[in-house]
């Protein structure tokens, strides 16, 4: 049944599609919601691809200067969330994203001590987060990351090193608190798995 909410959600969604400057460079599968205050800045060499009936919160900003952004279906993000992308932000489906969280694909260069910082230039690598991944409020997800599928990442937790599949992470940096149990029925295209055993992964407790 239409509801004058779900009206005006619908109005948001053909301006932002239509009459912003960015509209013609995101692609969509399906319905989906933006909330109010929304920051979409799109690159002309980039793209941001979203899933069908995603929800993008209050206020969040989304700024693909190159590359692209992915985010995967029915993935829920809350208010005030950043992505800021010059390579490759993922986000797999069904994802819960509180409050405040944020995705960064670079760094700044910090080497040369007589430059400023802000002339050093940037270096990126990708971030890929799973599909089924709680992450709590106001966490950060740093360049070069990978989540895997079915993790959990505590609130104002900084990821710095990849996390296994299943896995629940707090901390400044990151480290693993426990392990869930791996489901044996479901399962996620483009699954997320970072080896456990490489020394870019979070070491299990002992």
């Amino acid at each position: 049944m239409l509801t004058p909410g779900y009206a005006l959600l619908g109005l948001r969604y053909l301006w932002r599609r239509f009459l912003t400057r960015g509209g013609w460079r995101w692609r969509s599968d399906g319905p989906l919601f933006l909330g109010p205050r929304l920051e979409l800045e799109i690159g002309r060499k980039a793209r941001v691809d979203f899933g069908r009936f995603v929800w993008i919160g209050h206020g969040t900003k989304i700024r693909c200067h190159e590359g692209v952004v992915e985010i995967g279906a029915k993935t829920v993000m809350g208010q005030e969330c950043t992505i800021s992308a010059y390579k490759r932000v993922r986000i797999g489906e069904q994802c819960v994203i509180a409050d405040r969280a944020m995705f960064i694909d670079f760094d700044h260069g910090v080497v040369e001590v007589e430059r400023p910082i802000r002339v050093q230039g940037i270096y990126t690598r990708e971030v890929e987060v799973g599909s089924n991944v709680w992450i709590g409020y106001g966490a950060c997800i740093l360049r070069g990351v990978s989540v895997g599928d079915n993790s959990i990442v505590g609130t104002n937790s900084v990821v710095t090193k990849d996390v296994p599949a299943n896995a629940v992470v707090a901390g400044v940096p990151a480290r693993i608190v426990r392990m869930r149990d791996a489901p044996e029925r479901l399962r996620w295209p483009n699954p997320v798995e970072p080896d456990p055993e490489a020394w870019t992964t979070l070491p299990q407790p002992e």
